[in-house]
């Protein structure tokens, strides 16, 4: 098995971590202070170690000329004899091709670093029709991305920049996540950089009938997950 495929396997394998908008992987924040009996837990050392391996992703749709169906002019008045190359207007009910020109679009979202020489999962729908994707770091530096694989069914993908030494996350086990433990969400909500959220698990193995194939197992969190957290982390 190519490096290439491991990576897309492993971003596969976090559909079970994932809920809505949001990806979803286990920050282990142990060897942290115990918590004082009747004091808020402490989340800060789980954040220093997420801050860093969540990017901010935009994808560049350039402008386009596309050809589209639009209504034909049922009385005839600008064309009735078909000089402009549609014979068919004129009569009422049809339709003609037309060509027109797309604006340039832009949308954001979040992603996270899951190995040092530059793999990044976030979702398929982030960087979906993208004919250029850019990936900054917490840190500001910025890359152009490309996409290595995708899958709609579970709406994720798989990235990779030209970096090393990244700051990278391991994958959590799924298996080992109990209901009632904290969790954070960190992405970019709202195009705003290295926003951290908090929450709970609030259930496990949820299914919402979304997939077609019941390739469902999706982590359910109280903390808040806003537009532009998508592909982020938790």
């Amino acid at each position: 098995m190519n490096k290439t495929s491991k990576y897309l396997i492993i971003a596969l394998c976090v559909v079970a971590l994932a809920f809505s908008t949001g990806a979803f992987i286990k920050v282990y924040a142990a060897k942290t202070p115990a918590a004082i009996p009747g004091q808020p837990v402490d989340l800060t050392f789980a954040a220093e170690k997420a801050l860093p391996a969540v990017v901010h992703i935009k994808n560049t749709q350039n402008s386009k000329t596309q050809t589209v169906e639009v209504p034909d002019d049922p009385f005839g008045f600008f064309d009735p004899f078909g000089f402009f190359g549609n014979p068919n207007q004129g009569n009422g009910g049809g339709t003609r091709r037309q060509q027109v020109q797309t604006p340039k679009r832009e949308g954001t979202g979040s992603g996270v670093i899951i190995s040092t020489d530059g793999y990044i999962v976030t979702n398929n729908h982030v960087v979906d029709g993208a004919d250029e994707i850019t990936v900054t770091l917490n840190d500001n530096r910025e890359f152009s991305a490309r996409v290595v694989g995708t899958d709609k069914k579970t709406d994720l993908a798989l990235l990779k920049v030209n970096a090393k030494n990244l700051p990278a996350l391991p994958i959590g086990d799924s298996d080992k996540l109990k209901v009632g433990e904290w969790v954070i969400a960190v992405g970019n909500p709202y195009n705003l950089s290295s926003t951290v959220t908090a929450g709970i698990v609030s259930a496990k193995s949820r299914g919402l009938g979304a997939s077609q194939d019941g390739i469902e197992s999706f982590i359910q969190t109280d903390a808040a997950i806003n537009p532009g957290n998508s592909g982020g982390h938790s």
